[in-house]
């Protein structure tokens, strides 16, 4: 990975999951915004994105990393101390939904939702933490399921899902404090219902209007909403 110097006034800008879904979304607003874009996705997943490598040379770069390997993660930060990047934002977006229903619960779905949703976020903040600018922002993909107050569908099959927001909300509220005096605003975001893989087409919202909308929101966030969970006009949830 070498960053070009092209346009240093560029934003650095680190997406998860980019390889599909709102993830993808979001890389494509940032790459025509004209920010340097480091997307990450697991190792299979990275040919979709020759074409754009080529559309935007000096903008986008792609590396591998399984939120689920730590030792990945940790490589990941390596590459990034190697080539002195400095993230301005950074969107833990990479996500699973696993569904099972009470009654047939299981500790390898709780486990992988786990892994991916929460403890793969947790440790890729930690990881990268020393590359994070001054007043820089983090974005966590939470989800209306993760409101402990408004116990959404809960007769669903959402229970380890909700479960690994929810704690997801915690770390944001915990990292919010930790990384205060440094400026950085840590803020959960609920998408909303979203016409994705896991959405489906009955979704209320597609990808373009909820990143429209998300993109807006992020824009106008300031320290004041570090340790807030958000809809994605910026309306605070209750957690």
């Amino acid at each position: 990975m070498k960053i070009s110097n092209r346009n240093p006034k560029s934003q650095k800008v680190l997406i998860t999951g980019a390889n599909r879904g709102l993830g993808f979304g979001f890389l494509m607003h940032y790459l025509t915004q004209g920010e340097t874009v480091i997307a990450t996705c697991r190792n299979d997943d990275t040919l979709i994105f020759d074409k754009l490598k080529k559309d935007f040379p000096n903008q986008l770069y792609i590396e591998n990393l399984e939120l689920t390997n730590e030792q990945s993660i940790i490589d990941f930060a390596h590459k990034i101390k190697e080539n002195k990047v400095r993230f301005d934002l950074v969107i833990n977006n990479a996500g699973v939904s696993i569904e099972e229903n009470f009654g047939n619960w299981t500790l390898a779905t709780f486990e992988t939702n786990f892994k991916v949703n929460t403890i793969g976020p947790a440790l890729l903040i930690q990881a990268i933490n020393p590359y994070l600018n001054q007043n820089a922002k983090l974005i966590q993909l939470s989800s209306g399921l993760g409101s402990v107050a408004l116990n959404i569908n809960p007769e669903g099959p959402y229970d380890a899902y909700a479960a690994s927001k929810a704690a997801l909300n915690i770390l944001t509220k915990k990292l919010a404090s930790k990384l205060y005096t440094r400026g950085i605003i840590v803020t959960a975001i609920n998408p909303g219902w979203v016409q994705t893989d896991m959405g489906g087409p009955d979704a209320t919202s597609t990808i373009d209007e909820a990143i429209e909308q998300m993109t807006s929101t992020i824009n106008t966030l300031t320290i004041k909403d570090t340790g807030t969970f958000i809809s994605l006009t910026g309306e605070i949830l209750p957690w």
